[in-house]
């Protein structure tokens, strides 16, 4: 690979205009980063690693492959109630027998563009990494601060408690089916309009921190929606040790889906996934409050104490469904 490995650093997330946080003591440069966590906190960290052709298509823009890489980091901040402060970078890029160096020097200034510029959004400063050569990968782990004793885990759902979502599903997974071309007849009603929000929701995600940390005082449990409602709903079932009843007329459809059929729709939001929007379980009591707060969040079902999870349709009917969701090793 052209350059060294410190020259691309240096030249591409060595950035001075990137946030720049009081309690980093030590970041880029050296061999470990020193931070000063604030006192009586907690600190809440998770890592995610993105591969091309597996996690994103392979011509995927590299503005889009970093706003994803550190969004879907943020996105598991966000469910768990925290408040970002650090990331780490590793990137693994292809070597010149695959990328000419004009190409790849115009792939890191759009890279580093875009990560600096959500960094910047989320208040969250690079404080480290490496870089290698091989096939395209980029690895973040992301850092933030939580008030000691609160967080809100997959653990504690309720029975009785309303089963609610952040924002409108589905839009992502049709977004990759119009990015891979797949089942394009069905898809030809959409608008040029409707197409491409649909692959923006793919692309760049929302990372709902603010949702997160407000849901943080008063929501029992929550999940990210990153593999599909399905899958990540049946986590925090899991981890609960309950069951759960969805309402599939309630679900909050991404408007693009409108081209598809009833249930052609319901699949998409159910198991399509990369939609990063937050499902969280919160006493009846509280809903009101919280939906006064944030109207356009859906309550889409109940905690049960049978463990089991039913789909309902507005007939009262149980609706039966083959798939479940992303599997990492599927």
């Amino acid at each position: 690979m052209a350059g060294s490995e410190f020259q691309l650093i240096q030249s591409y997330f060595s950035e001075p205009e990137q946030v720049q946080r009081a309690d980093l003591i030590l970041g880029i440069g050296d061999d470990c980063a020193i931070v000063a966590p604030e006192e009586q906190t907690h600190l809440a960290f998770s890592i995610d690693t993105l591969i091309s052709g597996v996690h994103f298509p392979h011509n995927t823009s590299a503005d889009a492959v970093a706003y994803k890489s550190l969004a879907v980091n943020l996105s598991d901040l966000a469910a768990m109630g925290a408040e970002p402060a650090w990331f780490t970078l590793s990137l693994t890029l292809p070597g010149d027998d695959q990328w000419d160096p004009v190409f790849r020097e115009q792939w890191l200034k759009q890279f580093s563009c875009s990560l600096f510029k959500l960094a910047g959004e989320h208040n969250i400063q690079l404080i480290g990494g490496d870089t290698t050569h091989g096939a395209l990968s980029v690895t973040i782990q992301v850092c933030g601060y939580l008030e000691q004793g609160k967080g809100l885990k997959r653990s504690t759902a309720q029975t009785g408690d309303i089963i609610a979502v952040t924002g409108e599903l589905g839009a992502a997974a049709l977004g990759l089916d119009i990015i891979l071309q797949k089942n394009s007849e069905q898809y030809s009603c959409l608008s040029d309009d409707d197409k491409q929000q649909a692959v923006n929701a793919l692309n760049y995600p929302q990372a709902r921190i603010k949702e997160g940390l407000y849901l943080k005082e008063a929501a029992h449990s929550a999940v990210d929606l990153s593999d599909g409602l399905l899958s990540d709903l049946g986590h925090i079932l899991t981890a609960s040790d309950v069951g759960a009843e969805l309402q599939l007329e309630t679900l909050p459809l991404a408007n693009a889906l409108s081209c598809l059929s009833k249930y052609q729709a319901w699949e998409k939001a159910l198991t399509g996934g990369d939609d990063y929007e937050l499902c969280f379980t919160l006493a009846k009591n509280d809903w009101l409050k919280v939906k006064q707060q944030f109207p356009h969040f859906a309550a889409i079902g109940h905690i049960t104490a049978e463990k089991a999870l039913c789909l309902v349709k507005a007939d009262g009917q149980e609706y039966k469904i083959n798939a479940k969701g992303y599997d990492h090793f599927g």
